[in-house]
C-alpha cells in the first residue's frame, strides 16, 4: 500500500477525515490557504526550471494572486487577503536566488520503500550547496513553526531524506522550511539518530492505521475543523 506524509499525518489529525479520504475515497474541497501556497510554489518551481527570471517572480506573484485567490481569506471572521497579499510581495521583493544554493531538483516526485509499503511524496527543493552538501527545501505557507512544533513538522523533511539517500547515496546535511510568508529560513542539521526515529514513528503509524476498526472524529481541534479539513463543509460531527 502506499503512504505519504500528509496521509500518515492525517490519520492523527482527524481519523474520520482520513477514512472518508482514504478508505470511502470521497471528494473533499480545498481551502484558500492551500491555494495560496500553491501559487507561491508554482512560482518558485518555475524559476528553478529556469521557466522564469528572477526579475520576473514579483510581476508574476501580483498579477497571478487575484486570478488564484478567487475569494477572500477568511480567518476568525477578519479577511486576511491583503495581509497575504502584502507578505507575497515581501518574499518576492526580497528573494535574490535560492541563497546561494544551486538547485538540483524541483519538485522531485519519488517513490521509496518503507516496511512492507511503498512511501511517496514530492520534495519541493532539493538544493546544493558549493562544498557539495545536499540541502532538502520545503516551502511553506504556514507561520513559522513554534518550538515546540518544529520537531514534530519535521518528520516530513526527514522521511524525505529517505529518497534522497536512494538518489543520491547520501543524506541531506540540512533540511530547511521556507516559511516564505514570514520570509524566514528554518534550518535544521540532520540528525541520524532522529531520522531512525521518525522512520519507526511512519512504520508504527502505518501498523495503527492498518489495526484500526473505528475512525472516530477529533471534533476538539477547532482551527482544523473550521478551515482546513477537505469535509468541514459538509461534516456531520463539526459543533
Amino acid at each position: 500500500m502506499q503512504y505519504s506524509y500528509s496521509k500518515l499525518t492525517s490519520f492523527y489529525e482527524c481519523p474520520y477525515a482520513f477514512y472518508r479520504n482514504y478508505q470511502k475515497h470521497e471528494q473533499g474541497e480545498s481551502n484558500l490557504f492551500a491555494s495560496y501556497g500553491i501559487l507561491v510554489h508554482s512560482i518558485l518551481e518555475r524559476y528553478a526550471k529556469e521557466e522564469l527570471k528572477l526579475e520576473e517572480l514579483l510581476d508574476e506573484f501580483t498579477s497571478s494572486f487575484e486570478m488564484n485567490i478567487d475569494e477572500p481569506i477568511i480567518m476568525f471572521g477578519k479577511d486576511l487577503t491583503p495581509s497575504y497579499f502584502d507578505k507575497g510581495v515581501t518574499f518576492f521583493s526580497n528573494f535574490k536566488g535560492f541563497w546561494g544554493l544551486t538547485p538540483l531538483e524541483s519538485e522531485y516526485r519519488f517513490e521509496v520503500e518503507l516496511g512492507n509499503n511503498t512511501f511517496i511524496g514530492i520534495i519541493d527543493l532539493i538544493a546544493q550547496d558549493d562544498e557539495g552538501n545536499i540541502i532538502v527545501i520545503d516551502h511553506k505557507s504556514s507561520s513559522k513553526f513554534s518550538k515546540k512544533d518544529l520537531k514534530s513538522k519535521s518528520k516530513q523533511l526527514y522521511l524525505y531524506a529517505k529518497a534522497v539517500y536512494d538518489k543520491y547515496g547520501k543524506y541531506p546535511t540540512e533540511l530547511w522550511f521556507n516559511h516564505f510568508k514570514n520570509d524566514y529560513i528554518e534550518k535544521i542539521k540532520f540528525d541520524v539518530r532522529f531520522y531512525e526515529e521518525t522512520i519507526q514513528w511512519a512504520l508504527d503509524t502505518i501498523e495503527k492505521i492498518e489495526a484500526c476498526l473505528e475512525f472516530e472524529p477529533n471534533s476538539d481541534d477547532k482551527f482544523y475543523c473550521s478551515y482546513l479539513c477537505d469535509y468541514r463543509n459538509n461534516c456531520e460531527y463539526k459543533q
